[in-house]
């Protein structure tokens, strides 16, 4: 039976409680801090009175993490990082915690992390630590060089799923360094952390030439060099915690140190200092996550429990590590990261303590047997713990991790073994440590062939509507109801009962809420400079108009696209329609097709040899995807949403090579409302339309040709339209000066409100019932 250390795991959800809508709301937190200090000082006076005394420490602890979370909210807001205006010029110096590696032809170049010094950003002095993309040819340089960087400031884009709680300011933005200097190599007596990072790393590449992002993300915790298909393939399989350095690396890291230690027969003492010592300053190499460090406090405390002979329960160790890690990080509680990782290790406990003393005496005897279903009910356990976590942030649980678990834990941890084996090895045996180095590449074969199987069982991954916060406070009222009608129940099987009964609420609330909202929904997405436009019809399935650009920077169907539609339940696209093969337009769909299943592509069929054309046309022919021509007179219904393709022509496609002059031009309608998509189509277009359809191209909602562009919108086809208001997609600074000011001015003089991707984010329409009764609508 798990124990019930009522204190420390009280002192947590106190501070809990606290730091986290200090956190959400913010405010001065000396009032917090003074009432900690008063409740604290009157516990004391109190101390005889038992149930007063504790409440007011525990009332302590509440004030305690409120006025942390007060004092963190108030770091993000005026942290510096997030307030450097998008272009700005920066030339800063500092050191590179993750080493550069040669790329190859067609990859992205990797954000790394750089520690700077202290520089201007206009009248302010900032600094800390952010995110570099270095110059093309920049070749190897190891983690730990001193570099000095000039460029200029990308700023990060609001979030397509706008969250009210604070953002890490890391992810604020990142430098496009232009230039980039090498001003000191690196030092083991200057860094030496980041210095035997950088030369772990230089071995890892040569001795993994094919698996080296792999395992430089298994053993240092290195994901910038990952492959995005390789990511989103161990997502889809439920396994990407295996990508990143957990609790469980670290606690088999130090389990091989305790039986080295063993096997050398060294003195218990020695042992266990030696591996506390030996797993910090891996923890501080590797960067010290959050997870990790988890696992490293629960070691340790161990350890120093078997050494003084005073062994601990194991939730006490749980609530003591991350009341350690929230003292010095209160925002690691919105790290889902944190979150996983915590529940994960709760789940496992629950679910293993429960089950396994329920065994019959013959099947605990059985050692391969009983092996077998502990690894079962540790996977069950993980999985049901993270569910609500993964389900919140990433909008999709994967119940194939379950099965999936079983092989692949076993081969990470034996790859995990090999390569750290095989590179501590390469110091004084180079042979061998090749020889290590080829079994550890099975392993990571063999671990990558799970995960690539895994990403395709049908329903492995589901995708899951996000609960928001009335489905969160009725399903608490759900869970005091049960627990209160169940009271003549067992125990456990009213905890059983009472949490099932939480969990349908859950479950069940968004598509109750959906039904009954039963509205058409367009979302116009802020994906930079680009286009992407998401339908959600009045039965909930969605169309998707363009994907938005993949530059050398960032791909907005990985990153703007599928974050939004995951975030909504959606595991299927039914129709993707592709207005012509530019790239900042067609640039995310192959990301989009690989992460979500897709009905049909509609495009022009204007064969082009640009990158995202041609990974789009492969990943198709891989998922056998059905492609249908954008032709005028086509058109699609589906749900009660009309589709009218207005253009090109067929002779139209045969006479251009200017993809813009075959836009797919695209009338969406329902009941009374209707919608004018004119991807990038310029004026010739829009005035051939206006022969052709006249008063039929009206419409409420006119999306700006070709993001704003001068050769588009012209004055006549928006008298034409006769919009109600007009919608342009362009993104911030872009370098094309969209929306042009001539556009602007027509469309004010024409007393229409403008609506800007590039000002106001995201855009939504909620268009409710057959009539035209349409409003905007908040992300």
């Amino acid at each position: 039976m798990i124990p019930s250390p009522r204190p420390l795991v009280l002192a947590l959800l106190c501070i809990l409680a606290g730091l986290l809508p200090a956190l959400r709301f913010g405010f001065t937190p000396l009032l917090a801090i003074a009432f900690a200090l008063l409740a604290l000082l009157s516990s004391f006076v109190f101390r005889k009175r038992r149930k007063v005394g504790a409440v007011l420490l525990f009332g302590s602890f509440a004030a305690a993490g409120a006025a942390l979370g007060a004092i963190s909210a108030q770091d993000v807001a005026s942290d510096c990082r997030s307030a450097l205006a998008d272009g700005r010029s920066l030339a800063v110096a500092g050191v590179l915690e993750a080493s550069a590696h040669p790329l190859s032809e067609g990859e992205l170049p990797p954000l790394l992390p750089v520690v700077t010094e202290p520089f201007l950003a206009g009248d302010e002095v900032c600094g800390g630590r952010i995110r570099v993309s270095l110059p093309d040819g920049t070749g190897a340089v190891p983690a730990g060089s001193w570099v000095l960087l000039s460029g200029e400031w990308r700023a990060s884009a609001p979030p397509v799923v706008p969250s009210p709680w604070p953002d890490d300011p890391l992810y604020s933005g990142f430098m496009v360094a232009r230039s980039a200097t090498i001003t000191a190599e690196p030092a083991l007596l200057r860094n030496p952390l980041l210095t035997m990072r950088g030369r772990a790393e230089s071995r890892l590449y040569r001795l993994f030439p094919r698996h080296a992002a792999l395992a430089d993300a298994l053993l240092l915790g290195r994901r910038e060099s990952l492959d995005p298909e390789m990511r989103e393939k161990f997502a889809r399989s439920g396994l990407v915690h295996l990508l990143a350095i957990s609790g469980a690396h670290v606690a088999l890291l130090a389990g091989v140190l305790v039986l080295l230690g063993a096997i050398v027969r060294l003195p218990h003492k020695a042992v266990a200092i030696g591996t506390i010592a030996l797993v910090w300053a891996y923890l501080a190499m590797i960067g010290a996550p959050a997870s990790a460090v988890r696992s490293g406090i629960m070691i340790t405390l161990a350890l120093l429990g078997l050494l003084l002979q005073r062994p601990a329960a194991a939730i006490p160790i749980i609530a003591a590590s991350a009341l350690v890690i929230l003292a010095f990080q209160p925002t690691a509680a919105l790290d889902p990261g944190f979150q996983l990782s915590f529940a994960g290790v709760l789940g496992i406990l629950v679910v293993r303590h429960s089950a396994i003393r329920r065994l019959p005496l013959n099947v605990r005897r059985n050692k391969p047997l009983n092996a077998l279903i502990e690894a079962v009910l540790m996977s069950v356990g993980a999985f049901l713990a993270t569910m609500p976590v993964a389900a919140f942030h990433f909008g999709s649980v994967a119940p194939i991790a379950i099965l999936a678990n079983l092989p692949a834990v076993p081969l990470t941890s034996l790859a995990l073994v090999g390569v750290a084996a095989a590179t501590v090895v390469d110091l004084i045996a180079p042979p061998v440590a090749g020889l290590l180095a080829d079994g550890a590449g099975a392993a990571l074969d063999a671990m990558d062939r799970v995960a690539s199987f895994a990403a395709t069982v049908p329903y492995g991954s589901i995708p899951i509507l996000r609960p928001n916060g009335w489905a969160w406070l009725f399903a608490a009222a759900a869970l005091l109801l049960a627990l209160d009608f169940a009271g003549r129940l067992r125990p456990r099987i009213r905890r059983a009962v009472a949490a099932g009964v939480a969990l349908s609420v859950l479950l069940v609330w968004p598509p109750l809420v959906r039904a009954a909202a039963d509205p058409l929904e367009l979302w116009f997405l802020d994906v930079g400079q680009g286009d992407a436009i998401a339908v959600r019809t009045p039965a909930s399935r969605w169309i998707l108009f363009d994907t938005g650009p993949k530059d050398e920077w960032s791909d907005a169907g990985e990153r703007r696209v599928l974050p939004f539609l995951r975030a909504r339940g959606v595991h299927r696209i039914e129709i993707m329609i592709l207005t012509h093969p530019h790239a900042d337009h067609i640039g995310g769909a192959a990301a989009v097709l690989r992460g979500l299943e897709v009905g049909r592509i509609v495009e022009p069929g204007l064969v082009v040899g640009n990158q995202p054309y041609l990974d789009l046309l492969a990943v198709a022919e891989a998922k056998m995807i059905p492609w249908h021509a954008a032709r005028s007179g086509r058109t699609i219904t589906l749900d009660g949403v009309r589709l009218d393709f207005l253009w090109p022509d067929e002779e139209t496609l045969d006479g251009t090579l200017d993809a813009n002059q075959i836009s797919a031009v695209v009338r969406l309608s329902y009941g009374g409302f209707a919608a004018l998509l004119t991807g990038d189509a310029p004026a010739e277009v829009e005035h051939l339309l206006i022969k052709r359809h006249g008063g039929k191209l009206r419409a409420q909602v006119l999306k700006a040709g070709h993001h704003g562009s001068r050769t588009a919108t012209s004055g006549e086809f928006l008298e034409t339209v006769g919009p109600a208001i007009v919608i342009i997609s362009a993104g911030r600074r872009n370098r094309y000066g969209h929306p042009a000011p001539e556009v602007i001015e027509r469309v004010r003089a024409a007393g229409i409100p403008i609506l800007r991707t590039d000002r106001d984010g995201t855009i939504g329409i909620s268009v409710r019932g057959p009539d035209a009764d349409w409003e905007r609508i908040v992300p």
